[in-house]
């Protein structure tokens, strides 16, 4: 809403006019502060968030059978997982999905957000809506038997601030598929194959890629653990803290 936007322009430009010094989560989110804001880059650090441990012995659910029963879902899937907005490029992703061979199913997990209308009416338009299922109330004990039953994880968002499911899926061992914009390559790293995400042909062939090649989802898995490594709580409370000590050492 125009209010809304107002306000988070005031208060962010105020905020970021008066602050001693700024902590982001990307070095994306960085230029993008510089460039809206005009802010010296020196005032700004970047603290990457932290991954958390999703406990799986929490779930019940284990494997696909349990997974059909209480979510009505069918093996092979393509996951995607974030609420349904604009930024989230979801329509492009089942346009890409109806361009598949063989095609499996694709299941979006996620809340509504803002302008979802297309995005839900999105599997008709393609005719693929027999074959994408929407789930809004996946409950964080059950997310990650979704991850590690799915064929393939893909974000192929327009805009992330960082990108934490990213990192959720490689640490179950969901081969990964994402934009190559934004702050995504930074959550990423190697550990991903990477799209242009205004582009359905291309988007097409890394997920068919994935589909088709079984040493490339190993590999891609393989990666991804080694990227999910370098994020840890206990590393961003520790940087954040380093940036809060500077500040009060200056202004004592």
């Amino acid at each position: 809403k125009k209010k809304d936007l107002y306000q988070l322009k005031l208060w962010g430009g105020y905020s970021i006019k008066k602050a001693k010094k700024i902590i982001t989560i990307s070095n994306s989110s960085k230029n993008d502060i510089i460039s809206m804001y005009k802010v010296n880059p020196e005032k700004i650090a970047v603290v990457y968030p932290g991954i958390k441990e999703l406990k799986t012995e929490n779930s019940k659910l284990k494997n696909m059978d349990e997974l059909k029963k209480k979510y009505g879902i069918s093996s092979p899937y393509i996951l995607f997982v974030g609420t349904l907005q604009p930024r989230k490029n979801i329509v492009r992703l089942i346009e890409a999905f109806s361009k598949l061979e063989n095609k499996p199913d694709l299941v979006v997990v996620g809340k509504k957000g803002w302008q979802f209308e297309d995005i839900l009416n999105a599997p008709k338009k393609y005719e693929v809506e027999d074959r994408v299922k929407f789930l809004d109330s996946v409950t964080d004990e059950d997310l990650p038997s979704f991850y590690k039953n799915a064929l393939c994880f893909c974000l192929p968002s327009l805009y992330e601030g960082f990108g934490l499911p990213v990192l959720e899926a490689m640490q179950y061992g969901c081969p990964v598929a994402i934009s190559n914009v934004s702050s995504l390559p930074e959550a990423g790293g190697d550990g991903a194959l990477y799209f242009n995400p205004e582009n359905v042909e291309e988007m097409t062939k890394s997920l068919q890629s994935l589909i088709n090649d079984e040493q490339l989802r190993m590999s891609l898995v393989k990666k991804g653990y080694e990227q999910v490594k370098k994020f840890s709580w206990e590393k961003t409370a520790k940087e954040t803290v380093k940036v809060l000590e500077e500040v009060g050492k200056k202004h004592e």
